[in-house]
């Protein structure tokens, strides 16, 4: 899989596990996964890791309508959320910047980018332990994926 979800209802958080090549479609079939979920509005933090992310295959019109729909669907919410994304490649960092300015203009979420995941998390304000939580395939969050 592209795009993996796994929800830490506990902590109020949602990891994104990116690999290989992903496409908007991709992430909107995520997305609507986490907001079938019963807890995805109760959910406080969110960090999409794509460390392990050769190819963002998106067209930016589509990235900025995702956005808007994060950011309508957060205005639903009791809690705000907080979204950090991490990303080490360079090929895509003006386009999550400008996904990041769109989801933070409501003013209701929070989106931001990061390099490392442990800065991701200090940012979104999660319990330092978070960090150590396991994956579906046995990794800690802040572990990368193995080659």
């Amino acid at each position: 899989m592209p795009l993996t979800l796994t929800l830490f209802p506990q902590w109020d958080f949602a990891h994104f596990d990116y690999a290989g090549r992903v496409t908007v479609g991709d992430i909107a079939r995520c997305y609507d996964s986490l907001m079938s979920a019963p807890e995805a509005l109760e959910l406080r933090h969110a960090l999409h890791d794509m460390r392990a992310l050769n190819e963002l295959s998106v067209f930016y019109d589509g990235m900025m309508q995702m956005a808007r729909t994060v950011s309508v669907d957060t205005a639903l919410r009791a809690k705000p959320l907080d979204i950090a994304i991490v990303s080490v490649q360079t090929d895509w960092l003006a386009l999550l910047t400008d996904y990041c300015a769109e989801v933070s203009r409501s003013g209701i979420a929070r989106c931001a980018l990061f390099p490392e995941v442990p800065t991701a998390l200090h940012w979104l304000g999660t319990d330092k332990t978070l960090g150590d939580m396991r994956l579906g395939d046995g990794r800690r969050i802040t572990d990368p994926r193995p080659d």
